[in-house]
């Protein structure tokens, strides 16, 4: 699996690590670790044409602007293994921003596009636990979090790309904003 995403700025990257390390400590939960970059993802896909997709993202990144986000408390994904997160909250310029990164990069997707990041359904979000939670943990981890302030404010400033072959992960490449050579 392959991600366009926006890695963390470094404070609120640091922030999601402590999260992540403490729910290890303390509720056996390391479903996190198979994407250790705190980050929100754009599109999701099996494979990207890889020099078709970076230079798009250069392209795109060179244009854009930094600009700011705000979170909203706590959400849960429920499916069989739920995903419990962070909202980030839909504004015009990530909308846009999103929109842009839709149209321009999932032309060029070799496999399958996960469908729940279409515009119509992108619910962007910061993953706090996922795959090792059953519902007992995740009420005890809820109980835990939701003592915490979650209404952040984070500068978006980079498009990414990640990735995991299910045995090793990584960036495959970052552009900041504003840098024609990313």
């Amino acid at each position: 699996m392959q991600g366009v995403v926006s890695l963390l700025d470094d404070r609120h990257y640091a922030r999601v690590e402590a999260i992540w390390e403490e729910l290890g400590q303390k509720f056996d939960v390391r479903g996190m670790y198979v994407t250790p970059y705190p980050h929100f993802s754009f599109q999701v896909a099996e494979s990207y044409d890889a020099e078709a997709c970076e230079a798009y993202l250069r392209g795109l990144a060179a244009r854009a602007r930094p600009f700011r986000v705000r979170t909203a408390g706590l959400g849960i994904f429920t499916v069989a293994n739920p995903i419990l997160y962070v909202p980030v909250v839909r504004s015009p310029a990530l909308s846009e921003l999103h929109g842009e990164i839709w149209q321009g990069v999932r032309q060029i997707v070799p496999g399958a596009v996960a469908h729940y990041y279409n515009p119509d359904e992108w619910a962007p979000h910061i993953t706090l636990a996922q795959g090792d939670i059953d519902p007992d943990k995740l009420a005890e981890i809820v109980r835990t979090l939701s003592r915490r302030n979650f209404h952040w404010e984070i500068t978006i400033n980079n498009l990414a790309i990640i990735y995991d072959t299910g045995k090793q992960q990584g960036v495959r490449c970052r552009f900041d904003f504003g840098c024609a050579g990313g």
